[in-house]
């Protein structure tokens, strides 16, 4: 931890970030007399949106997280996001960064402070309040996350046809190339969020994870998941379930 002192003289009644004088000691330090402050031990807290209580090593790790990110100049607030809030196994640590400007080293600094692989993403306040309204993918990422401070993201959501139509590029080259099969299983989770975008529903893991799992076997599912190979059929019927989703998703907009 950064060591943090300041001085400053003692005032009486101020009603601005006030030092309190134990009692017992009313007589040694008086009005006017030149204090030092040291903080030794930062007070760590987090805030939950719709996600339930994580593991003791997680909250834990979560909150040496927060700490560390504030003590970059710019950073108003930050987030977790993402697998390590659902999944016992993650390959990173998705974390969301309000500043005015991008700062390159977070990631590094965090990974050799914690041991541990990061995703940042760095925005602006208004950016991400447009990105929440008309973006499937971010608005999915905010319906469960950790917070360094409390905030109300709680914006109402616009259909931006032009927006979705980007969104569905991606999936629509699936139809003609092929990729690794996570390329597919990440794109098929894609299109689902977005279906429940158009369909005013709710956007967290479970949703998504349960319309991800119609018209496709657990074991195909598992698979792509984690990247194994794939035969033809199984590409076929992948690219099936992409192709009658873009479709949907096209004539709804």
């Amino acid at each position: 931890m950064q060591e943090v002192i300041f001085k400053k003289k003692v005032s009486k009644g101020s009603r601005f970030n006030q030092v309190y004088i134990p009692k017992e000691m009313e007589k040694k330090i008086m009005v006017g007399d030149l204090v030092e402050v040291k903080l030794l031990k930062k007070h760590l807290d987090i805030y939950y949106h719709n996600q339930k209580r994580l593991s003791e090593f997680k909250e834990y790790l979560a909150k040496n997280i927060f700490s560390e990110l504030m003590q970059f100049n710019g950073i108003k607030n930050a987030f977790i996001v993402g697998s390590f809030l659902y999944e016992t196994t993650y390959n990173d640590i998705d974390i969301v960064v309000i500043s005015g400007k991008e700062n390159k080293k977070i990631e590094q600094i965090l990974t050799e402070r914690f041991n541990q692989k990061f995703h940042i993403i760095c925005f602006s306040e208004e950016k991400l309040r447009l990105l929440i309204e008309k973006d499937p993918i971010i608005r999915s990422m905010f319906s469960q996350y950790l917070s360094g401070t409390k905030i109300n993201l709680n914006y109402k959501s616009c259909v931006d046809k032009n927006h979705i139509q980007f969104l569905l590029m991606m999936p629509e080259d699936l139809l003609e190339i092929e990729l690794s099969s996570k390329i597919y299983y990440d794109n098929l989770r894609r299109l689902k969020t977005i279906r429940l975008f158009l369909e005013n529903k709710s956007l967290d893991n479970p949703q998504i994870m349960g319309e991800m799992k119609k018209g496709i076997d657990k074991s195909l599912l598992r698979k792509i998941k984690n990247n194994g190979e794939i035969n033809k059929e199984e590409l076929k019927k992948i690219r099936n379930i992409i192709k009658n989703d873009i479709k949907w998703v096209k004539k709804t907009i």
